[in-house]
């Protein structure tokens, strides 16, 4: 469940738990145990602009953090291995060609910016979808219907099954 930053781990429990998953379901949840493990985990996206300066080059975690959530931050750091990779062969082959060095950090943060969108998106939805002190009862509507699109498209549930067979 999403909380703000400041919350500690004693006001979360195994009753909120449950609530805050019935509203994310929204329905009561007919059997309700015990929670047998709770951790707050910080969930953070950072992007560093420009990616490089002189001959330091950032690739992966080093350069732009996304949430776990989404499932992005290891395809991220693999695109920016292959543009880095191709500029440095290129660098060596081609005569001191630094064209693809010079335009990494751009070429790689359109492509960062687009799974940040993805990943703030994915996040939002799916924990704040039942946080109705959050941003109230507007907001959890609006992702509930978000999610039951998500899951009645086809081409929604075609770019989904994509996203994730990408996890794997």
């Amino acid at each position: 469940m999403q909380c703000p930053l400041d919350t500690s781990l004693s006001q979360w429990t195994d009753e909120n738990i449950w609530d805050e998953l019935e509203a994310r379901f929204g329905a009561p949840l007919a059997n309700r145990g015990p929670i047998t493990s709770t951790q707050l985990v910080p969930l953070r996206s950072v992007v560093y602009s420009p990616m490089s300066y002189g001959r330091l080059y950032l690739l992966g975690d080093a350069a732009h953090i996304v949430p776990p959530m989404s499932g992005k931050g290891m395809n991220l750091a693999l695109y920016d291995a292959e543009v880095f990779a191709k500029a440095v062969i290129r660098y060596q082959t081609k005569e001191h060609d630094s064209s693809l060095l010079d335009s990494y950090s751009t070429t790689c943060l359109r492509h960062v910016w687009n799974y940040q969108a993805f990943a703030a998106w994915w996040n939002d939805l799916v924990h704040n979808a039942g946080d109705v002190s959050h941003q109230g009862e507007f907001r959890r509507q609006i992702a509930r219907a978000d999610l039951e699109r998500l899951f009645e498209s086809d081409s929604a549930n075609r770019l989904l099954s994509e996203f994730l067979a990408g996890l794997n």
